[in-house]
């Protein structure tokens, strides 16, 4: 008898439930998280804030870090 050992199964791929890693909602590094604090106290909308909120994740995603240039163009954008 042969036994097909690959997973192929999509539940194998995907982890769900204790073994899912955890959304971040917000940034992780001190400059993403210094960045997110003034895109939080800012008088823009909420819809702005979490656009804003979410390309500092992006961006750290990607990048690692926030670079200045980066913290100016955010910064910029708050004003």
């Amino acid at each position: 008898m042969f036994h097909d050992v690959t997973k192929t199964k999509p539940s194998h791929h995907n982890p769900t439930g204790k073994n899912a890693p955890a959304k971040v909602t917000f940034p992780t590094t001190l400059e993403g998280a210094r960045l997110g604090n003034d895109v939080n106290a800012s008088a823009l909308s909420a819809d702005t804030k979490s656009k804003l909120i979410r390309e500092i994740l992006e961006y750290e995603n990607t990048h690692g870090k926030c670079t200045q240039t980066f913290t100016k163009k955010i910064r910029k954008q708050i004003r």
